[in-house]
């Protein structure tokens, strides 16, 4: 069980957490927040690599630990996996020393029935089944993690913690690199994991999928809320619109009694004046942080042409590996294309090919006429480390106070459009990046995994912005929700070819929702019918007023 009680973080005097407490026992529990909130560094306190200004954490049994930016990176894939089974290794290593030695006494007979008893035999099955879930290859694992993309180092760690059967797993991010089948993958091992789970993430499907309790981290202190995403989402909606309307029913109340006071302070009703000015000095007004409501638009720079893009036989290798075989495709004005894939099909190398950043080893790429390419890599960290949010837009001709501006939408303001890049989380590098692509004046986007590490409102803010943008999309991402709000043509990269996909699960969900859909309209036509000659019938109302709201709940969710 976790324990964490009144942890307070001060970095360079600024009060990063206040007061934070919360527990996990068996419950799997997601913390969300905006970028920079300070979730990651919460993270490193209960693990114990960074250590709190006041306040403890409690930690009985055992924990697995994978963090956003893995560090660590001269192992192979096999030897980090295979980590999870130290016991096993040691008596492995012991058997061998008395082997070689031929010394076979009662020792090694123990030892040998140890080994049994803790899997030593099936071990190796179980982590290669485990292998095969998460779509790794031996000879995958056989690379150094740094050798590795991002999606395949967390694939070996998730695995490593899995068969680690800890008390507790807390996961930082962990679908940011993640293909969809990965995380689905993830999901189904996280529903059936018997433990204690603190995940940090900013995916609203993965979320809603498998948490029990939403921790909100927001101005340095952490709220509770019991069930998913969407459950956290509504309460909290309507907890803010009850705070307001109190908050309005208080000042209304006090503005009365203000002119009470001030009209009777001096005269006869002077006494009760008085009692009136005392019994509101106690009132203790609400304070509601309006939300602030970002909006920002991607400026484009012309019409441009009807064929955006043509790519013809494109082909691209490295070393023995054929990463894209005979891709043709044609890109058309105003489509938002997905490219779907595994970790390491190549799919950011032919983004790169068409933008120019790589060259195919054969084959041709025609951009269209009065075409404007904006790229926006998956890399968030391509900037120099030395330059400041204000350096990066001032760069594209903007004067201060205009640049100041742009980055405010993006939530750089006061000293923060000084602060070094080096400073900042992957989320808000990620924000900065997204300030610069909304200047590019581009008419044809291509985007690498664009809402990696953002926190949820702010990817609501960049859907919206891309879906309200009237050139042509074409991104790679394993963010469902994007792909679901915003694509309208789909392809998946599988050895080295471009094949059509439709998202069968989003399908199936939609297929679903519109049979609830009508059997309900159903329903509500019966009863309307019924209720005009029976118009007194308050239970048939009830439910026809209930019936009404669901119904219009679906058609939500089925948008």
């Amino acid at each position: 069980m976790l324990i964490v009680d009144k942890i307070n973080f001060v970095n360079e005097g600024e009060k990063i957490l206040r007061d934070v407490t919360f527990s996990v026992d068996r419950e799997h529990k997601v913390l969300v927040g905006e970028n920079g909130t300070g979730k990651t560094t919460l993270l490193e306190i209960i693990i114990g690599s960074l250590m709190p200004d006041s306040g403890k954490v409690l930690l009985n049994g055992t924990f697995a630990y994978i963090p956003q930016e893995i560090k660590f990176l001269d192992k192979t894939g096999i030897e980090e996996i295979e980590s999870a089974f130290q016991d096993i290794k040691t008596i492995e290593e012991k058997l061998s020393c008395i082997e070689k030695s031929e010394n076979f006494d009662e020792k090694y007979g123990k030892l040998i029935a140890q080994y049994e008893s803790i899997g030593g035999y099936s071990y190796k099955q179980t982590m290669y089944s485990m292998m095969d879930k998460f779509y790794l290859s031996e000879e995958t694992v056989s690379l150094k993690l740094r050798n590795m993309s991002g999606g395949e180092r967390t694939k070996c760690l998730i695995i490593k913690a899995l068969l680690s059967q800890p008390d507790l797993l807390i996961l930082d991010e962990p679908t940011n690199h993640l293909d969809i089948e990965s995380i689905e993958t993830l999901e189904e091992s996280l529903k059936k994991f018997n433990g204690g789970l603190l995940i940090v993430s900013h995916d609203k499907t993965f979320i809603n999928r498998i948490t029990t309790h939403i921790l909100h981290l927001k101005g340095g202190e952490v709220e509770e809320y019991k069930g998913n995403y969407d459950k956290f989402d509504e309460t909290k909606n309507r907890n803010d619109t009850t705070k307001i309307k109190e908050r309005e029913r208080l000042l209304k109340i006090i503005e009365k009694e203000k002119i009470f006071i001030e009209r009777f302070r001096y005269g006869t009703r002077a006494k009760q004046a008085k009692s009136r000015e005392k019994k509101l000095q106690k009132i203790e007004i609400p304070e509601v942080e309006k939300e602030k409501q970002k909006k920002i638009q991607i400026e484009m720079a012309g019409r441009g042409g009807e064929k955006v893009a043509e790519l013809f036989h494109i082909k691209k290798s490295f070393g023995q590996k054929n990463v894209l075989n005979d891709i043709t495709l044609l890109i058309k004005r105003k489509e938002r294309i997905g490219i779907l894939g595994r970790n390491g099909s190549g799919k950011s190398t032919l983004l790169k090919i068409i933008v120019g950043k790589e060259k195919a080893d054969s084959g041709s790429i025609k951009i269209g006429n009065s075409i404007s390419i904006g790229y926006f890599p998956q890399d968030a960290f391509l900037m120099d480390p030395e330059s400041t949010p204000l350096d990066e837009i001032i760069a594209y001709g903007y004067t201060i106070p205009d640049a100041r501006d742009v980055l405010a939408l993006f939530d750089f303001t006061g000293d923060d459009v000084f602060k070094k890049i080096r400073e900042f989380s992957g989320g808000e590098k990620k924000k900065l990046l997204l300030a610069k692509m909304s200047i590019m004046k581009g008419n044809f986007l291509v985007l690498d995994e664009v809402t990696n590490h953002l926190s949820i409102p702010m990817k609501e803010v960049v859907l919206e912005a891309l879906k309200n943008f009237d050139g042509t999309i074409l991104l790679v991402t394993h963010d469902r929700y994007v792909l679901k709000n915003l694509v309208n043509k789909t392809y998946y990269l599988k050895n080295g070819k471009l094949h059509t996909k439709q998202l069968e699960d989003e399908k199936n969900t939609k297929d679903s929702s519109q049979k609830e859909i009508n059997k309900i309209n159903s329903r509500i036509a019966y009863l309307e019918k019924l209720l005009k000659n029976e118009h007194s019938n308050e239970k048939k109302i009830k439910e026809l007023n209930i019936l009404k709201k669901k119904v219009q709940l679906l058609y939500k969710r089925s948008k």
